[in-house]
């Protein structure tokens, strides 16, 4: 057996005396020999220094203190003890107002770099915008949002009087019988026409039931923007998937006296894309099938020029599904029916509230520029011109207050009218050089507040 115990073995040290059945439970005896011997005091100052023996009052061997020196050592003046309890105590003051700087400074960079919440705009809200141009000559646009309590708001300007004028629909249809309630960043759609005497601005949302509303302005040149009224799509129930994203526009048609139609796109339950018609509201068409669209895909829907002599086809755009990481937008065309045709920005992110895509007109729609708005707040592009395709991977937004980008929310007009939503602002941008540079954009003014 092994004179030891390898849970606690009985020990001294200097005078003191412990007790074996109290302090030191399964202690073993072992022989004299192997535990350490006090020394005599005669030995303690001889010079010659024992491992095993037990000094007196040293803490080191004889040979280490300097002849002479007294029994209890100071330094500066102080004992050993208490200089060292004194210098630990020093340290840790100094490391505390180390770390307290640091954390004080971490915590004001942190609390200077936290956004400020918004006041104007509700911070996940979507825009839509639309133009036409009166029997005048004078351009019509109109701009959709949401304010930070929920209600849609409509912003329209014109050319003549070159105001924006502010119109809260949700509070003017509060006492309606059909009063609004928008989802919180609900996806907006709009289109405008004034075409043979027809003169009208409609607005599509989604309400919690994802069910497609809809509100419309008749003749705004002449009434006030207090006139919207809602419209009930002919009765008709539009459901939507959850998450669903929308598209609108107004199409031309060839025909003598014809008013043209209103289309919205939307994914269904099922993942198709369908476009209604307002001519038929309650019998939609697919477009894109659910295999080869994403979940909740964006969507841009414009109309399209037909062999130059008329817009009367449509033009829609959504994402593709993808790899796993990344897909691509593709377009697809109705002419006489839907059919897909070819792939357009390469790469993109897969679908999320922030990735949106817009379609706007140039060069009196001969030519058509496709936008993304990517997660990271810049702003991809492409078009086709000079029979060749050109992309922009990011848009240049020249002057204004957010030039860099880092924008939350875009919206395109068919008169190339770019609009995004910028912190707490919405700003409209124009084609810097349409001729010669589609690539920029420059700033024309805030729209709100």
């Amino acid at each position: 057996m092994q004179p030891y115990s390898t849970l606690e073995v009985r020990r001294f040290e200097d005078h003191d005396v412990y007790d074996n059945d109290g302090a030191y439970k399964e202690a073993v005896d072992h022989p004299t020999s192997l535990y350490p011997e006090h020394i005599p005091f005669e030995n303690d100052a001889s010079g010659v220094y024992d491992p095993q023996a037990i000094h007196h009052g040293n803490e080191l061997s004889p040979s280490a203190v300097s002849e002479g020196a007294t029994k209890t050592s100071k330094i500066c003046g102080l004992s050993r003890r208490r200089f060292y309890l004194v210098l630990a105590i020093g340290v840790l003051v100094i490391i505390g107002a180390i770390v307290g700087g640091l954390a004080g400074g971490l915590l004001s960079r942190q609390h200077n770099s936290t956004p400020h919440p918004n006041v104007n705009i509700l911070n996940i809200s979507k825009l839509a915008s639309s133009n036409s141009t009166d029997s005048n000559g004078n351009i019509h646009r109109t701009v959709f949002f949401q304010d930070t309590n929920n209600a849609i708001i409509a912003r329209r300007w014109d050319s003549q009087n070159r105001t924006w004028e502010t119109s809260n629909l949700t509070e003017m249809m509060r006492e309606s019988r059909t009063p609004l309630n928008p989802l919180p960043g609900t996806p907006l759609a709009s289109a405008s026409r004034n075409w043979n005497a027809v003169d009208e601005v409609h607005l599509w949302f989604l309400a919690p039931d994802s069910y497609i509303s809809s509100l419309y302005l008749a003749s705004p040149d002449t009434k006030s923007n207090n006139d919207w009224k809602y419209d009930s799509l002919n009765d008709s129930q539009i459901r939507t998937r959850s998450g669903s994203q929308l598209a609108a526009m107004w199409q031309r048609c060839s025909a003598e006296n014809c008013t043209g139609s209103w289309l919205v796109a939307y994914q269904t339950p099922d993942g198709d894309i369908n476009v209604a018609n307002a001519s038929r509201w309650d019998s939609p068409t697919r477009a894109v099938e659910a295999k080869n669209v994403a979940a909740n895909s964006s969507l841009g829907l414009s109309p399209k020029l037909h062999d130059d002599s008329g817009v009367d086809l449509a033009m829609l755009v959504s994402e593709a599904v993808g790899s796993g990481s990344t897909s691509d937008m593709q377009r697809a065309i109705y002419e006489g029916g839907w059919g897909l045709n070819e792939f357009r920005i390469r790469e993109l992110p897969l679908p999320s509230p922030r990735l949106q895509f817009a379609i706007t007109l140039m060069d009196r729609f001969a030519v058509t520029m496709q936008l993304a708005l990517l997660p990271n707040g810049t702003v991809a592009a492409m078009w086709f011109a000079d029979h060749q395709y050109h992309t922009v991977p990011s848009v240049k937004f020249r002057g204004g207050p957010a030039a860099g980008g880092d924008f939350t929310a875009l919206a395109a007009s068919e008169d190339a009218m770019l609009y995004v939503v910028a912190g707490d602002e919405v700003l409209e941008f124009e084609p810097y050089d349409a001729g010669a540079d589609r690539s920029s954009f420059v700033f024309v003014g805030r729209v709100y507040p």
